[in-house]
């Protein structure tokens, strides 16, 4: 009786062991999560780059698109910096002059009722904000949390809050 089981559990055995952990490979969950009006959403992200602006050379361009799972819902963001995008905080306050950070949300992208809920002023809401902490850059993998106060749809007349987020993207 003895026998048979050190027989079935040698080669289990001898899997687990020779493993190397060194060699293992590391899985890295690319994703945006945040909450929108308070409920949480996570979308894949499908392009992340950091470039040199192709029209001032002194800028660099830092670029982050997500979608869900069904391509109903997207979110861009983007920062412009002069000099190197290094991890920091980028903000825009709409209205001051300065706008590093473009944020737009979409939903129904490319159909008819398609909503693009962008840093905007709202009538009878404060101005529109939007902030990206980069908080790390470590070879190909960005890293980073946002928030802002709302976006909002000039069509629709509609304006949505986004926090709590954070992404990690691999750049392409």
């Amino acid at each position: 009786m003895r026998c048979p089981i050190v027989f079935l559990l040698s080669p289990f055995l001898f899997l687990v062991l020779s493993c190397n952990k060194k060699d293992s490979i590391q899985v890295t969950n690319y994703e945006m999560k945040f909450k929108k009006d308070g409920v949480k959403d996570t979308l894949i992200p499908y392009y992340c780059a950091i470039k040199t602006n192709i029209n001032n050379s002194s800028q660099t361009d830092f670029f982050l698109s997500a979608r869900s799972k069904d391509n109903r819902a997207s979110f861009d963001i983007t920062i412009q910096v002069i000099g190197a995008l290094v991890p920091g905080v980028y903000e825009t306050v709409n209205g001051s002059g300065s706008y590093p950070v473009i944020a737009d949300y979409f939903l129904d992208r490319g159909q008819a009722a398609e909503r693009d809920y962008a840093i905007d002023n709202a009538p009878a809401y404060p101005n529109g904000d939007f902030t990206v902490t980069i908080t790390s850059i470590d070879g190909n993998i960005v890293k980073g949390t946002f928030s802002g106060n709302y976006l909002y749809d000039r069509n629709y007349n509609e304006s949505i809050v986004v926090t709590d987020g954070s992404f990690i993207a691999k750049k392409h």
